[in-house]
Formats: C-alpha cells, structure tokens, sequence
C-alpha cells in the first residue's frame, strides 16, 4: 500500500471508545464542594457602617439589623433589603443641581420645575420658590413597606405644604421677614404628614434657596425693595438721632429738676433758719420789750440815718407849726 506522507487521512475519533470511568470517583466531591461553595456565598452578608439591612423569610418581615457581617437562610428562603440609613438626602424644588462638585452647575430652567416654583402669595401676586428639603431614612421596615414610592409622597405633601405656607402670607413677607417662619413651619408641617403615611422618614432641613417675583415683574419689584430699604435707612438714621438728643435732653431734664429741688431745699432751709432766728429774737424781746424796742430802734436810726442828705429834728410836743423848706436854700434868686 503506498505512503502518502503528510497527506494521509487521520483515523476518525470514536466518541464510545472512552471511558469515563476513571473521572467518575471523582465526581461527588467536586459536587459536594460546589455546594458548600454555593451555600456559604448565599448564607453569609455584610451591612455596611452607614446601614441597615431588612430580612425578609418567605417574603414576610423579621428583623432588622444593623452593621457587620451576619448570617441568613440561603437558596432564596431569606431575602435581604438594605438602606443608607445614615445619609442625608436632598429632594430640590423649582430647580435641578446637574453638576456637584467644588462648581455646581444648578439649572433653573428644568421643565418639571417651572411649575414647582411659581406660587400664589395671599395678595395675589406670583413668586418662583426655589427650596431644599434634607432627610433621612428614620425607620427602614416602614420606609420599604408601608408606601409604594417615598420619594413621589415627600415631593408631593412637600409642595402641598409650601403652597399653603407662600399662600398666607403676603409677597413682602415671603421675600423678606416671613421666610425664616415659612422654614420652620414647612419643616414641621412635612414631618406631621409622612408620619401621618408611616414613611419612616426624618425631615432634618426645610431651606428656601431663593424666593424672587416672576421675571415679567422682576424690575418692578427690584424698585419697590429698594423704596422699602431707604424708608428702612431713613427710619434707622431717625431713630439713631433719636437715641442720640433724647438721652441729652433726659440729661438735661434731670439736671433742671435736681437744680429746682436743690433750690427748694435751700430756701425752705433759709426760711425755716430765718423763722427761728425771729422766734428766738421774739422770745428775747418779751423778756425785756422797753429795752429791746429801744435798741431796735436805735440800731434802725444808726443804719437809716447816714444816708439822709437833711435831717429835720421836730420835737413831738409842736403845735401849729407850718413848715416852710427851702427859703434859704443857696442858688435861689428874688
């Protein structure tokens, strides 16, 4: 027969030929590791720091548990849901933060979000609300189980209760004084209602970003804000030069009313001091009235005398004498 070299036809392989008999004492404990491998993947999880972790036997809830390695039926028997617990979400109304990071990139303009934001105030103007809402899970079985989708009711009674807030209060309070009252009273209102749906929910923040008027109106309202500081800046400088002459005047005030009462004291003093020097005086002349009216009498004459320029002495006893003065006064003339 003759040799065709590399050309000649390879012998067909006859699968039946083999025999697997020599791999078949090894097949069970390759199983049995399988399985074990299988089943110790399955029977062991971890819960990370910041959660919480829900297991479900047959679809039912058992338990919670909280961070660590932990073990649990495997082949399906117990189901594990797990949650961030310890983390702060954010849910933004009237705009979409697109972009974080050390520059965020915020997008007013979002469809869905030009209706969040424009609001009816309680004096039928328009403002466009922009707020933040911070909040974490409280209770984790509730917030898997008891709503269908939290997310969907925070934004819902989110914005039921912001419109109702914006809607009692005048357009000045909710661009000015009233946003600090509308923050906390959102805030407890939000909590009040997912409590009432049992979400499992923590509101820890309620914060309005921006409260400005619709921008047909911005300018407008731009003018009256800046009426509303001057008549602010005006009343301050009123009220700062109040404070400056009142406390003067009061000072003044006081210092006249010392003055008078010092003046009071003195001369109720003086004429308390001059009604006991008379009374002393009295008492002395009744212990000799002759010799004291004289002496009186005397000391009145030593003082009143020397100023006289004439002196007429008139004996008391004259009668019928007609006094002619002057007749002999030098300078008169015939």
């Amino acid at each position: 027969m003759p040799d065709y070299g590399p050309h000649r036809k390879q012998p067909e392989m006859n699968f039946e030929q083999i025999s697997l008999q020599p791999f078949k004492k090894f097949l069970p404990p390759i199983i049995i590791i399988f399985f074990v491998i299988i089943t110790g993947y399955s029977a062991f999880y971890t819960v990370k720091a910041n959660e919480e972790a829900v297991v479900l036997r047959f679809g039912k809830y058992k338990e919670t548990v909280g961070p660590g390695l932990h073990t649990k039926i495997p082949y399906g028997i117990d189901k594990i849901l797990k949650g961030e617990v310890k983390t702060i979400y954010n849910e933004e109304f009237g705009f979409r933060t697109r972009q974080r990071g050390t520059t965020n990139i915020v997008d007013y303009e979002f469809p869905a979000a030009q209706e969040e934001k424009l609001m009816l105030t309680a004096d039928l103007n328009c403002a466009e609300v922009h707020w933040v809402i911070r909040y974490k899970i409280r209770t984790l079985e509730d917030y898997f189980f008891n709503v269908r989708d939290v997310r969907e009711t925070i934004r819902g009674i989110s914005q039921s209760v912001m419109r109702t807030l914006v809607g009692d209060r005048s357009i000045d309070e909710v661009l000015t004084i009233g946003r600090t009252e509308i923050e906390q009273k959102a805030k407890e209102d939000i909590q009040s209602g997912l409590d009432d749906y049992n979400c499992g929910i923590s509101i820890q923040s309620v914060l309005l970003k921006g409260v400005d008027p619709p921008l047909a109106v911005k300018d407008a309202f731009n003018a009256v804000n800046q009426a509303i500081q001057n008549k602010d800046r005006i009343i301050n400088e009123a009220e700062g030069q109040k404070n400056k002459l009142l406390p003067a005047a009061e000072g003044k005030k006081e210092q006249a009313i010392r003055e008078a009462e010092g003046y009071q004291v003195r001369r109720v003093n003086r004429a308390t001091g001059d009604v006991k020097a008379f009374l002393a005086v009295y008492e002395e002349y009744k212990k000799a009235e002759d010799v004291t009216r004289r002496r009186l009498f005397l000391e009145t004459m030593a003082e009143i005398i020397p100023k006289c320029e004439k002196l007429y002495i008139i004996d008391k006893d004259l009668k019928g004498l007609l006094p002619i003065l002057g007749l002999n006064e030098e300078g008169m003339k015939k």
